[in-house]
């Protein structure tokens, strides 16, 4: 995933393609690249699967199918393999915006198997904040919004949109965007009732602002922490991503007010790399927050954007016993980025993203140094000769690494998703797929399908994006077996 993106134009899409190899590729990464001497298997080629010509999304009932669908796909379900028991053949499209376009921008897969997209309605008028809820089946909720549709109109002259979405412990959704002023663009963060009304009791008529001196910011993440109070983590900075723009994150209450014991006034804006662009966010267990994405490098200047991270104490300063004074950025060949951030119960930081054209997974100690013990030099890369990035990683109960993404391929109509799990040490996992790994050629009806967030949760890998047709731009959503 390329996240040096406009917020409003983010199509980028994560993934991870992995090519049969050992652990000993050539400099610092473990590199899965074209096996030597055609050491790959020919039998590791990707599944193309096409589902039936009548996939889309219809209101109505899903007759019952929730308790199937919310079962693992283990009915000779294997990795990677388009989920069954989810719209038709895995893939649901939405006409979520009649008379426009449709953009889903985020994912959220609900305990009960429903999931959630969030995104942007473009057109007729000012772009709007945008949510759908979909059964486990994939049929569209109707006890949600409209005909499961939320249609939110910001009170601002410029266009907003949904770029991160969560849930909160009580069932409430919240949706983090960008809103458009006429003096710029300001993060926002909507929280809507579980049937999707505007929460009234959350900040302005359940809208908030996120209150910094920059006038161009976009969110990219949200985490609820335990408390109940908010983190968005985006940029703050000009529309072009080489002129500085600086790691923003900012802290609100349960009640949508911004929490002023947080940083300076409720926000904390820092400059990572001469600027940097954050896509993903997560809370340590001792209330140390991690923000990592893609900067340009101080030391090493370049066209290219590399792997970054900040860590802040929980009062929102910079954590000095990370990285370089609470800051890293690691240069990396012609390009990287950190997409996806967990950390493992030894307290070790682990970021999935891409290296160049390789899809890669980095371990970092928790002081933010390479973890030697970790793959080559504590990287792992791959390369199926496609370009693209992690999405989605999880962190299994045993110490595994899994990990999902797509990336798009020379051919323009055809797109794939790709799938791994990693030992603890980096090394694939044999029994996950073929060689660790699992590929997919996503082949929906009626148009190609784009994928701009992926979620990993209930044996699933569901990626969100939109589909292009005749018809315009909807959203859409594939969903494949783990």
């Amino acid at each position: 995933m390329r996240v040096l993106a406009l917020a409003l134009s983010l199509l980028a899409a994560g993934g991870l393609l992995l090519a049969c190899s050992d652990e000993s590729g050539p400099g610092a990464a473990s590199d899965f690249e074209a096996c030597d001497g055609g050491a790959c298997e020919e039998d590791a080629a990707p599944r193309v699967a096409t589902p039936p010509s009548d996939a889309g999304s219809r209101p109505g009932s899903d007759g019952g199918r929730d308790a199937a669908a919310l079962a693992p796909c283990d009915d000779g379900g294997l990795p990677g393999m388009l989920d069954p028991g989810f719209g038709s053949g895995g893939f649901v499209s939405i006409r979520a915006n009649p008379g426009g376009n449709s953009f889903a921008r985020a994912v959220v897969v609900l305990p009960d198997g429903k999931t959630i997209l969030a995104g942007s309605l473009v057109g007729p008028g000012p772009t709007r904040f945008g949510l759908v809820r979909l059964t486990a089946s994939g049929v569209l909720d109707t006890g949600f919004g409209k005909g499961g549709i939320v249609d939110t109109a910001l009170p601002f002259s410029g266009s907003s949109g949904a770029m991160a979405v969560a849930l909160a412990a009580d069932g409430r959704i919240l949706a983090a965007g960008v809103a458009g002023q006429s003096s710029g663009a300001d993060f926002a963060i909507a929280r809507y009732s579980p049937g999707g009304a505007l929460d009234g009791t959350f900040g302005d008529g359940g809208l908030a602002l996120g209150g910094f001196p920059s006038p161009n910011g976009y969110v990219y993440a949200i985490a609820v922490l335990p408390d109940g109070k908010l983190l968005v983590a985006g940029t703050m900075g000009p529309d072009n991503p080489k002129v500085i723009a600086y790691y923003a994150v900012a802290r609100f209450n349960s009640n949508g007010s911004l929490d002023t014991t947080f940083g300076s006034g409720g926000n904390s804006m820092v400059r990572v790399g001469s600027s940097g662009h954050p896509a993903a966010i997560t809370l340590q267990p001792d209330g140390k927050i991690l923000v990592v994405g893609a900067s340009y490098a101080e030391s090493a200047p370049s066209l290219y954007p590399q792997v970054s991270a900040m860590r802040l104490d929980a009062d929102g300063s910079l954590d000095p016993s990370f990285g370089v004074s609470g800051r890293l950025v690691l240069v990396l060949g012609k390009g990287s980025s950190a997409n996806a951030v967990a950390v493992d119960g030894a307290g070790r930081i682990v970021l999935g993203g891409y290296i160049e054209d390789d899809f890669a997974v980095l371990r970092l100690t928790p002081s933010g140094a390479l973890d030697a013990t970790f793959g080559s030099a504590g990287i792992v890369r791959a390369d199926l000769g496609v370009s693209g990035g992690i999405g989605a990683l999880a962190i299994q109960p045993d110490g595994k690494h899994l990990v999902a993404g797509g990336s798009k391929v020379v051919n323009p109509e055809d797109y794939r998703h790709g799938f791994a799990r990693f030992q603890p040490g980096g090394a694939p996992d044999p029994g996950f797929g073929t060689a660790g790994r699992a590929v997919t050629v996503v082949a929906p009806p009626g148009g190609l399908f784009e994928a701009n967030h992926v979620a990993i949760g209930g044996g699933r890998a569901t990626f969100a994006g939109h589909q292009w047709g005749s018809f315009g731009i909807d959203m859409a959503v594939v969903r494949h077996c783990l």
